[in-house]
C-alpha cells in the first residue's frame, strides 16, 4: 500500500511506468532467452502490469496492458524484433496478456474506489464521534465552528454559517438526506446542490427557537451522496445540543466556516 500511495501522488511517474515498464522488462528478459520459457516471461510481464494498475489510475493500467502486450510481441514472438506474429498460439498469448492486464487494472481501480469510500466513512464516523463528545461550556464556540467546518467538507460546499433566531430559507436539507425547496424534493444526485440559493440544515433546539446551518455551494456543482447529506444533518442535530449549554446570545447570531 505504501508504494501505491506514493505512485498515486506522482502521476507522471505512473504514466512513465505505464508506457515503458513493460517494454523495458521484456527487453531485459531477452538476455536470459535460452533459460526462460515464454510462459515465465508472460507471468513476469503480468506482474509489471499489476504494479502500474495497483495505483487505481484506470487509463494508465490499460495503457500498461497494451504496451506490455506489444513488447511481448516484439521481443518474444517469432520473428523477433518485429510486430508480425506467425504462430496462432503467440497471437492468443498476446490477446490474453491484454485481457488479463485489463482485468487486473479494472480490479485495482475498483479496489481503490472501495478503499476511498472506506476512508471517507471513517472520517465521517470520527467527526460524529468527536461531535457527540461532551462539550465544556468554555469551548462551545470552538466546537460549533469545528462542526460547521466538518459539514462544509462533507457537503463539498463553499461556506457554512451558523444562523440563530432567523426564519429558515425555502431550501432545506432534511435528516434523511433529501433536499427540498418549499416541499418538492430536488434530485441532488443528478443535478447537484443548488447553486442559486442558501441551503438550510435545521438545528432542532429544545426551546424551538430557529437555528440552522446556512450552506452555500455557488462556485461549483457539488454532488454529495445521500449518505454524506445524512451525516451533515446528524452533525446539525449534535450541534443543537451544544446550543443549550449557555444562552445563545453568548454564541453570537452568526459565525461561519469557509473553504480555503
Amino acid at each position: 500500500m505504501v508504494l501505491s500511495d506514493w505512485l498515486a501522488r506522482h502521476r507522471p511517474v505512473v504514466w512513465t511506468a505505464a508506457i515503458l515498464l513493460g517494454p523495458v522488462v521484456a527487453a531485459l528478459l531477452t538476455v536470459a532467452r535460452p533459460q526462460l520459457h515464454e510462459n515465465h516471461v508472460t507471468l513476469v510481464l503480468v506482474l509489471a502490469v499489476a504494479v502500474v494498475s495497483a495505483v487505481g489510475l484506470r487509463p494508465a493500467g490499460l495503457v500498461a496492458a497494451v504496451t506490455t502486450a506489444l513488447a511481448y510481441d516484439h521481443f518474444w514472438t517469432e520473428p523477433y524484433h518485429s510486430f508480425r506474429i506467425l504462430d496462432t498460439q503467440d497471437i492468443l498469448t498476446v490477446l490474453l496478456l491484454v485481457l488479463v492486464g485489463g482485468a487486473i487494472e479494472q480490479l485495482s481501480w475498483w479496489a481503490s474506489r472501495l478503499r476511498a469510500v472506506a476512508v471517507r466513512r471513517l472520517d465521517y464516523l470520527t467527526a460524529l464521534r468527536r461531535a457527540a463528545e461532551p462539550i465544556p461550556p468554555k469551548t462551545q464556540v470552538a466546537a460549533l465552528e469545528a462542526i460547521a467546518d466538518t459539514v462544509l467538507n462533507v457537503l463539498d460546499a463553499d461556506s457554512c454559517d451558523l444562523v440563530l433566531d432567523e426564519r429558515l430559507p425555502e431550501l432545506v436539507l432534511h435528516g434523511d438526506g433529501t433536499v427540498a425547496r418549499s416541499g418538492p424534493v430536488l434530485d441532488v444526485d443528478t443535478g447537484g446542490l443548488p447553486t442559486d440559493d442558501v441551503i438550510a440544515i435545521p438545528l432542532p433546539r429544545p426551546d424551538a427557537r430557529p437555528a440552522y446551518f446556512a450552506v452555500t455551494a455557488a462556485t461549483h456543482v457539488a454532488r454529495p451522496p445521500a449518505e454524506q447529506r445524512q451525516v451533515a444533518a446528524l452533525l446539525a442535530h449534535l450541534a443543537a445540543q451544544s446550543l443549550t449549554l449557555k444562552p445563545s446570545g453568548e454564541v453570537g447570531r452568526h459565525f461561519s466556516g469557509e473553504r480555503c
